[in-house]
């Protein structure tokens, strides 16, 4: 069953293609997910997230220099190649200088009817997250006029209810990966969690309920391994985590996009519906663009200890300034708490994953002694 979702993000762009012409909907792509999916969904449109490849970006290189951030590059590239024609909307939130100036090279350049720019505040505040509310209100009404059709606040809660049963499914699969020996490994992990980006959240939710009802007992149950958490900005790379376990090593914890960060926290159904979207994608676990290093510090190494890893590694994608920022006082958190860290900076080519290779070899022969 893990192959399945696995064989989904391989096939996504026909996927959805599909999913279009069942339903007669439209797909709205996103980048980040301090997008609130919700909203989309209430709309009665297919959220997908945006994904790169590991291929030369030939296209994005026109546009762009050589120095920046390669996970935006190759999802521009993408797009310019025409991988995302079947979009009928994209949402460009305000979360770094290049996700921002993917908006103006998105609207130039590309022929996708709808693209909206959706302001993020930068600070979590009570005064913060009124202002996401009312961006939210515009960003709804928007959609409303796009699609033609009303977002009732029935639909919205309804939206809310789905997606909260996927972050509570997703919780448990993570439950059953820091478990010893974990039923789930780091890979398999990020397959599903990526997948549940990709494909319609009731799908999703129905797949995966099934999965952890039959993955206990597993019969070919994760191998064992050093136990590591990994700490990453922008990694869809799963063959990184599956080079990680060739190595000797098992990610059971991890802090980052394509991770926790996409599930952790529940919105409040009690609540305004756009009111509780808007504090809860605000103060989830924050990423570093919202400069409040001591809260995410507190909250890695937390669950660290709780996931009993016996050392860290941090994945920073080159040129992505708020990450390689909080680096240095992450690493000194946690060599204050006894964790050994193994720092990598790059944007995956194959010669990089050779020494990276090596490096981990090195890193996980250092904790077994």
């Amino acid at each position: 069953m893990i192959e399945e979702f696995r064989e989904y993000r391989r096939r996504r762009h026909q996927a959805a293609i599909a999913w279009k012409e069942e339903n007669k909907g439209k797909v709205v792509g996103t980048l980040c997910c301090c997008v609130p999916e919700e909203i989309i969904h209430a709309a009665g449109m297919l959220p997908v997230r945006i994904l790169g490849e590991h291929e030369e970006t030939t296209e994005a290189a026109l546009h762009f220099s050589t120095n920046l951030c390669p996970y935006c590059k190759s999802c521009f590239d993408q797009a310019l190649k025409g991988s995302y024609d079947y979009l009928d909307g994209l949402v460009i939130p305000n979360v770094c200088n290049m996700v921002k100036a993917m908006y103006g090279f998105s609207k130039h350049l590309l022929k996708i009817p709808y693209i909206y720019f959706l302001e993020v505040p930068q600070r979590l505040s009570g005064n913060g997250v009124d202002f996401f509310s009312k961006e939210l209100v515009r960003f709804k009404e928007s959609l409303e006029g796009f699609s033609g059709k009303e977002i009732s606040s029935q639909a919205l809660r309804y939206s809310v209810r789905v997606y909260n049963e996927n972050r509570a499914l997703l919780r448990r699969l993570y439950d059953l990966r820091r478990r010893s020996p974990p039923l789930v490994s780091g890979s398999e992990a990020q397959e599903l969690v990526i997948s549940s980006m990709l494909m319609s959240k009731e799908l999703h939710n129905w797949r995966l309920a099934q999965l952890l009802e039959r993955i206990q007992p597993r019969n070919d149950e994760a191998r064992q391994g050093i136990r590591l958490f990994l700490s990453a900005s922008v990694l869809d790379d799963t063959d990184f985590l599956r080079l990680i376990e060739e190595c000797g090593g098992m990610v059971v914890a991890d802090d980052m996009p394509m991770g926790s960060r996409y599930f952790f926290g529940a919105v409040d159904p009690r609540g305004a519906p756009l009111h509780a979207l808007a504090d809860r994608y605000l103060n989830k676990i924050a990423c570093p663009r919202k400069m409040l290093p001591q809260a995410r510090l507190t909250f890695a190494v937390r669950m660290m200890k709780d996931s009993n890893v016996k050392g860290v590694i941090i994945h920073n994608m080159r040129a992505c300034d708020p990450h390689l920022y909080e680096y240095p006082l992450l690493k000194e958190k946690l060599e204050s708490e006894g964790l050994p860290v193994l720092f990598f900076r790059g944007e995956e080519t194959e010669t990089e994953r050779e020494q990276q290779r090596s490096d981990i070899k090195a890193f996980v022969e250092m904790l077994e002694g």
